[in-house]
């Protein structure tokens, strides 16, 4: 492997330097979702191919892009699976100080784009490797790195649905999100929508000849607004900030010129929902009339006008009631810490198949998607300990 000489029985501090040096490389690889992680995925398993561990890659359609799992241990007995994804989010170059594609160190801190989410916790998993080797733990350790979580946990499903044909149902699933090493057993769903309105062109002169699409699709965000208010007066759960479900337009688009009546307007928009609820229950009022009768506002002023309306992505809820006592003596979690989150992870997907699932992981979620990302170096020291603990206290 190029920079990092492996030694099967690391110290503390040869395993340090080779977090580092892993942390270096996986930070070194632009894995934004929009483009493919191979690159970062094939050194993965170079990595590990030392270590004569196999890995199973499972790609996406046009295989751009791929998850791996891998398992050190018998796949036949209940064991410890640790999760992480490998993309990351878009970075706007102009207002970072380091370049976010080289590890840099400063004041104590790793620096980079996706050193807290999540290339440092996947730098502690990978280093720790010959340890776990040389440990020959009862049970099994199963590692597994999805892709396009960023965008609606994308690579996850697939990545299940070949872990669950290979290997034996888990004690524990942990998805290594930075939480500070707090245990997060509860988080929101998220579906997001991308609704489109086709209406006519027209000069803007005679607005009357045309169907005006940024209109109705304003109307229709108002109806959302209304929504929301009715969510914040709602059910709440004090796990949650805000403790309630929620609604976000984050994008609309749509008309060519000033003097133009558009013809085309859309909108992405998303609806957070506590664990109790159902999106489709929230939304039946706006599917099942309020949209209709948009529709047929718009017709009347051209009867071929129409709505369209898709359900892009849809990250499922966690709500995990029961985990092993030892992660309340290894974990940073008090009884007056709220355990839910409003932000969604792959956890929903462990959990949706039976499999008990928290999040806990280094580093803090407010470092998360921010310019300059870091991670303390102390928090992953830290992380190295949890996880030497966690795997010795679960795997033996």
């Amino acid at each position: 492997m190029e920079a990092i000489k492996i030694e099967k029985n690391l110290d503390k501090k040869q395993l340090l330097n080779s977090q580092e040096l892993i942390l270096k490389k996986l930070i070194s690889f632009d894995t934004t979702s929009s483009k493919s992680n191979l690159e970062l995925i094939n050194y993965i398993c170079d990595y590990l191919d030392i270590f004569k561990i196999e890995t199973s890659k499972v790609y996406n359609e046009d295989k751009s892009k791929a998850s791996i799992y891998y398992t050190i241990g018998n796949k036949k007995l209940p064991g410890l699976v640790l999760s992480a994804h490998t993309d990351t989010v878009p970075v706007d170059i102009d207002q970072w100080s380091y370049n976010p594609y080289e590890l840099n160190i400063q004041k104590d801190k790793y620096y980079g784009r996706g050193t807290t989410d999540m290339k440092g916790f996947i730098s502690i998993v990978l280093a720790l490797t010959p340890w776990v080797i040389s440990k020959s733990f009862d049970r099994p350790i199963h590692v597994a790195l999805s892709y396009d979580e960023e965008v609606g946990c994308l690579g996850v499903g697939p990545l299940i649905n070949s872990m669950t044909n290979n290997v034996c149902k888990p004690k524990l699933v942990v998805v290594g999100e930075p939480t500070d090493l707090k245990i997060v057993n509860q988080h929101k769903s998220c579906h997001t929508f991308e609704t489109e309105f086709h209406g006519k062109k027209a000069h803007s002169c005679y607005p009357d000849w045309g169907c005006n699409a940024i209109y109705f699709a304003s109307e229709f965000i108002n109806e959302l607004r209304k929504i929301e208010q009715s969510l914040i007066h709602g059910d709440k759960d004090v796990n949650f900030e805000p403790p309630h479900s929620s609604i976000n337009v984050g994008r609309i688009e749509g008309g060519t010129a000033h003097n133009i009546v558009p013809d085309y307007a859309r909108v992405v928009w998303n609806i957070r929902c506590l664990p109790s609820e159902s999106f489709q229950v929230l939304l039946y009022d706006l599917f099942n009339s309020v949209m209709p009768s948009i529709e047929s506002k718009m017709k009347k002023k051209y009867r071929n006008a129409y709505i369209s309306n898709r359900n892009i992505s849809n990250i499922l809820p966690l709500n995990q009631k029961n985990f092993p006592e030892i992660l309340i003596s290894l974990t940073k979690t008090d009884p007056k810490h709220k355990s839910g989150v409003s932000y969604g992870t792959d956890a929903g997907y462990f959990s949706d198949v039976g499999w008990p699932t928290i999040v806990c992981g280094p580093g803090k979620i407010e470092q998360a998607h921010t310019s300059d990302e870091y991670i303390k170096i102390n928090d992953i020291k830290d992380g190295i300990d949890f996880m030497m603990s966690l795997m010795s206290g679960i795997l033996s």
